[in-house]
């Protein structure tokens, strides 16, 4: 849940106002160890994305090392990009609005 409250507050706030404030934070704060993306189990990350934003795998890929990335969007025009480690683990990469799906082309890139 403290994910989707992560992904909640992302799609609230601008990149701008994130910038501010992690400078803002960031001089206030006492230093701290660097903190990856929340990540947790694949399977719990994409029925959380499902129950709360009515998102639905639409792509996926395979990247150097295994890693799987997703993108996940929902008929409100809400999306998220996630990145899946070969044990299982998915990131949040990152989330927006106004998600337009393009034509699909006849021929995709290793598939004739």
């Amino acid at each position: 849940m403290r994910l989707i409250r992560s992904l909640s507050v992302a799609r609230s706030l601008s990149f701008a106002g994130l910038g501010l404030i992690a400078l803002s934070l960031s001089s206030a704060a006492q230093p701290q160890a660097p903190r990856g993306p929340p990540c947790v189990d694949r399977t719990q990350l994409i029925a959380q994305l499902h129950n709360t934003f009515g998102e639905l795998v639409i792509g996926r890929g395979l990247a150097n090392g295994g890693f799987l990335f997703e993108i996940l969007a929902g008929q409100s025009g809400s999306w998220t990009l996630i990145a899946t480690t070969p044990q299982g683990m998915s990131c949040f990469v990152a989330a927006g609005e106004a998600w337009e799906p393009v034509p699909k082309p006849d021929i995709f890139a290793g598939r004739e």
